[in-house]
């Protein structure tokens, strides 16, 4: 097909902002919501997300197998209730009713936008692998999507902490509600415009899970993304201890966020022209390494070096964007013509993979760290081996599992 237009490249991944400004609240700014402002308690409130991101984590492959057996119209329509009933589901969580039982609302308002944040996600990544079928097309949809993702993310980080330090948690989710409704309208509209996707080629074909896991080169992906996805895990995790117990700078840790963030975005059309130039799969591993490299001076960081470590959160930023214009793009080319068949299945394990990644780094790392005598705000000397050096570990195994370029095509990749 033809080349598609910097306009239509960056309407077609546009419906990450929404979701990447939902994405990170969730995990992030709810339990504070609903222990501090709402008065739950903690027990209880654990046990409700626990098993409500079980849920999340186990749906996602069903919903994929969902997608593939749908027509194109059914699947516009589901697209958009999924969009409606995400919306209704955030606003119920962030402001439910106060004469009613909290934690079923919680439970419920969850369920709700996990299912519909699911829905969404697996179906743009489908619509992103059909889109431009060749290998520098899908590094470009993938780069576009990423980047309007990770602007997303830094207005779900950013205006909820600046709000609540002035006027409270409650206050500033609910400007994030009215913010997310705007955006997300705003991209339902714009959308409209957005390139389709080219006709399927395999509406005849029945997807079934078991077709899809007998491929040898998709399960090695996976392997791959899960690897690669918990090493950025452990330190997401292990983040805000490493910068108030070890460089005690807690002050700066949303500065450092941006800089890892911004970095990101700024990479990601750098990655695409260097996988031009070398094959998307060199320049995969070029950022694995890039991160192993710059993991190593973290652990020789001590109090007060908080400069050295903005020149390492600019650069494993920059390691980040590789993996953000790679990885679902490697997928698609695994998939090749399957996408229309096979895609949501295939993406629907992805987005398991990234939520399981999510649930080994906390249930790795935090034991570790209690193992190794490290207590917030105590002894903090353990921390760059957990921080830096275990993550390392999983970015030199996701390196060497990275199969070779002739895996995925006949041409080089």
């Amino acid at each position: 097909m033809n080349a598609l237009s910097t306009r239509q490249l960056a309407l077609s991944g546009l419906g990450g902002l929404p979701l990447a400004m939902v994405a990170l609240p969730l995990y992030v700014h709810t339990p504070a919501l609903y222990a501090a402002d709402f008065g739950v308690a903690l027990a209880s409130l654990g046990w409700v997300l626990l098993l409500a991101r079980l849920f999340d984590t186990a749906i996602d492959p069903l919903l994929g197998l969902w997608q593939d057996r749908l027509s194109p119209a059914r699947a516009r329509a589901l697209l958009l209730l999924a969009a409606g009933g995400g919306l209704a589901g955030f606003g119920w969580l962030v402001m439910p009713q106060r004469d009613w039982p909290l934690l079923p609302q919680l439970a419920a308002a969850l369920l709700l936008v996990y299912l519909a944040h699911g829905w969404l996600s697996i179906a743009l990544l489908r619509y992103g692998a059909a889109l431009w079928p060749s290998v520098h097309g899908r590094s470009r949809v993938a780069a576009w999507r990423e980047g309007w993702a990770l602007l997303g993310v830094l207005l779900a980080a950013a205006l909820p902490a600046t709000l609540a330090a002035r006027h409270g948690q409650q206050y500033a989710m609910q400007v994030l509600v009215l913010l997310l409704l705007l955006c997300s309208v705003l991209c339902l509209w714009l959308l409209r415009r957005a390139p389709l996707a080219l006709p399927p080629a395999g509406e005849h074909v029945v997807p079934h899970w078991r077709q899809l896991w007998r491929d040898a080169a998709f399960r090695r992906v996976l392997l791959v993304l899960l690897l690669n996805a918990t090493a950025m895990a452990i330190p997401a995790t292990l983040l805000n201890f490493y910068i108030a117990d070890l460089l005690r700078t807690p002050a700066l840790a949303g500065l450092f966020l941006l800089l890892y963030f911004l970095a990101a975005v700024l990479s990601l059309p750098l990655w695409v022209r260097l996988a031009d130039r070398i094959g998307r799969v060199a320049a995969w591993r070029g950022g694995m390494l890039l991160a192993l490299l710059v993991f190593l001076p973290v652990l020789a960081l001590g109090e007060g070096q908080g400069g050295l470590f903005a020149l390492v959160c600019l650069l494993t930023g920059a390691a980040l964007g590789a993996d953000l214009a790679f990885g679902s793009a490697l997928v698609a080319d695994v998939l090749g013509e399957r996408v229309a068949a096979q895609g949501g299945a295939a993406f629907g394990a992805v987005s398991m993979m990234n939520k399981l990644a999510l649930a080994c780094a906390a249930g790795l790392a935090l034991p570790l760290a209690a193992q190794l005598g490290y207590q917030p705000g105590g002894d903090a000397s353990a921390l760059p081996w957990l921080y830096a050096g275990l993550p390392a570990l999983f970015k030199l195994a996701a390196c060497l599992a990275l199969p070779p370029a002739v895996t995925f095509s006949g041409a080089r990749t």
